[in-house]
């Protein structure tokens, strides 16, 4: 694949101080269930085994999430500093996330305004858990087109706002529907992009890839005001079709499966990542499983897992990488990276 040359600098991720356990949320549900202790019983059960079967545990939570722009802009403050660049660096910002306050102005505007890049391209590409791949690709083909992109920011603040996850499960059966949002956690990240080589490393894109599935675009929704709505099952049971992704993409990159030393991905439960490892014939323990630390991130899960692969020594220069994500669209994005740091 002939790409420009493009680098992605470590990412800078920002976790909410607070961390709700399994029984915070069973407590939340339970004080709003209307039926009597008899029947709670098998909607316990039920989330718990949804909870077990994802392998949820822990996710930071942000008990005022608003305002979003504010916790993306925290987390780029701090990539920027990193990375020995300042705001006027920034020729383009990419607010790759779900969650927007309002329809005007957009999200990455004012992520730009808050960290002072005045001239910089701002714009919200807004593809749920895939967001922030999709625009890392979408900043490789603006350099690959205009020689003036040479520095950009991707962030994303995945923040949820009040009432987006529904407590008030009632039934058992409802559980397949809203049991999604309980496995909800919130982080905020920022990526800084160039066209040479950051300062002190990063990971160069050897291709990138994405693949649309829109006839199960309804699957996840969630209306404006409204609550969160996940079809699980239906969801999981699309996880088939990332190893063939994979696949292409590894094929874009010139390398062989095999030849990967990790993958980083989207974390919506340990037991998908399992099932994709397992069809890919590739060890468990180099798709790393974070699910039970922070929960689904949604947009925020790549760039968190890539920075806690970096702290803990899982990715050394020459490392050979696979970012993935899936989303509710249907869309899966990729990247192959390939460390230099």
């Amino acid at each position: 694949m002939n790409l420009p040359s493009v680098w992605l600098a470590p990412p800078a991720v920002r976790l909410p101080e607070i961390v709700r356990t399994n029984d915070d949320l069973l407590r939340l549900v339970h004080a709003e269930f209307r039926g009597t202790e008899e029947e709670w019983a098998p909607v316990n059960r039920r989330i718990r085994s949804l909870l077990r079967a994802c392998g949820t545990n822990l996710r930071h939570w942000e008990p005022a999430p608003l305002p979003l722009a504010g916790h993306a802009a925290a987390a780029s403050a701090t990539a920027l500093a990193a990375a020995g660049l300042t705001a006027d660096a920034l020729d383009l910002v990419l607010y790759g996330s779900l969650a927007r306050e309002y329809f005007e102005p957009a999200t990455a505007s004012e992520v730009a305004l808050l960290l002072g890049a005045d001239r910089a391209l701002a714009l919200d590409l807004t593809a749920a858990c895939a967001g922030s791949l999709l625009a890392v690709q979408d900043f490789v083909a603006r350099a690959a087109v205009d020689d003036s992109i040479r520095t950009g920011l991707v962030c994303t603040s995945t923040m949820t706002p009040p009432g987006f996850v529904k407590y008030g499960i009632q039934t058992a059966d409802e559980v397949a529907l809203l049991g999604a949002g309980l496995t909800l956690g919130n982080a905020a990240s920022a990526t800084v992009l160039t066209t040479t080589r950051p300062t002190g490393g990063g990971g160069r894109v050897r291709a990138f890839l994405a693949d649309g599935m829109s006839a199960h675009h309804a699957l996840c929704r969630a209306e404006i005001h409204g609550h969160f709505v996940s079809d699980g099952p239906a969801i999981f049971a699309l996880a088939q079709h990332m190893p063939g992704h994979v696949r292409r993409l590894c094929d874009r990159a010139g390398w062989s499966v095999g030849e990967v030393d990790l993958f980083v991905t989207h974390q919506p439960s340990n037991s998908v990542l399992r099932a994709i490892a397992g069809a890919l014939e590739v060890s468990p323990d180099i798709m790393p499983a974070l699910h039970g630390l922070y929960g689904n991130c949604a947009e925020s899960s790549v760039p968190l897992a890539l920075r806690h692969a970096l702290d803990n020594g899982r990715i050394r220069p020459g490392s050979k990488l696979v970012l993935a994500a899936a989303a509710s669209g249907f869309v899966m994005a990729s990247l192959a990276v390939e460390w230099d740091g």
